[in-house]
């Protein structure tokens, strides 16, 4: 990843409460949401092939990157819906037609929004945290990364280390180079960029949060696709899972990669544009 990864292009804007990345023109609009204490930077120029055949839309999700927000409280899944609403709003996409492309965090997010909204063409989920109970996120949740393992979840040492990160995020970000030499700089420096608050609405009310079927069947039985891609080597899904739902809903499909872990957008993002070029 520190070999290939660049930034993306693109003219880069401030949409409602959201910083966003965007370039191309015309259909379908791609957005592409990324995973918890992370950025849209995961999306890096490859993923820039997009804006061959239509609209890109990178934004990073509220409380994150550079929509950290410290003096909001509120990072609850609506919040998250309605800041993504609004982003539409502001770049005059309400009607247009969207191809919805999640990574973990994002992946709920964007099964949540396209149940919530018409011009969904598709949802793209990768490495989709499908976690039927609270019990089973737990168990998995410290696959996401070097945070998830050094917080873990709720309690006092994961509160305390999350303040001295915001009181000390220069440092922070020094700290997180260390611990994860695979990233970019950049993109690890950018990864310390939330809060608590932020970091605990998103695992609470979204990647724990057993209500995701509800949107997978009535996307389902609007006819919405989903693809669900995940990598082979990949702690995060539950195995089997993306097998047991495309076997119980029409429109749902599953492709595995055979050596990738839980970093598709980063590490596959050849492999990734594909699924979305292939019809």
């Amino acid at each position: 990843m520190v070999r290939s990864w660049r930034p993306g292009d693109g003219e880069r804007r401030q949409a409602g409460e959201l910083s966003v990345r965007t370039l191309g023109s015309g259909r379908p609009t791609f957005v592409l949401l990324h995973g918890i204490t992370a950025s849209g930077d995961i999306f890096g120029a490859e993923w820039d092939r997009l804006a061959t055949g239509g609209r890109v839309v990178v934004p990073d999700l509220l409380g994150f990157g550079r929509s950290m927000d410290e003096a909001r409280s509120d990072f609850t899944l609506d919040a998250h819906l309605a800041a993504l609403e609004a982003m539409l709003a502001a770049l005059d996409l309400e009607a247009a037609p969207l191809t919805l492309v999640g990574h973990s965090l994002g992946a709920l997010l964007a099964l949540q929004w396209a149940a919530r909204r018409s011009h969904v063409q598709e949802v793209v989920a990768l490495s989709a945290p499908l976690y039927r109970d609270t019990v089973e996120a737990d168990e998995r949740i410290r696959g996401m990364g070097w945070m998830e393992r050094l917080f873990g979840l709720e309690g006092p040492v994961a509160a305390g280390a999350c303040a001295w990160m915001c009181a000390h995020r220069t440092t922070a970000q020094c700290v997180a180079v260390a611990l994860e030499p695979k990233w970019p700089v950049a993109i690890a420096r950018m990864g310390v960029r939330h809060t608590w608050p932020s970091y605990l609405g998103a695992m609470n009310s979204v990647i724990r949060n057993p209500g995701w079927e509800q949107p997978v069947r009535q996307l389902d039985a609007a006819g919405v696709p989903m693809l669900l891609a995940e990598g082979a080597r990949d702690p995060v899904p539950v195995p089997g899972r993306s097998t047991e739902l495309a076997a119980r809903y029409r429109n749902v499909n599953v492709i595995a990669h055979p050596t990738a872990d839980h970093e598709l957008p980063m590490t596959e993002p050849a492999w990734c544009i594909k699924l979305l070029q292939r019809n």
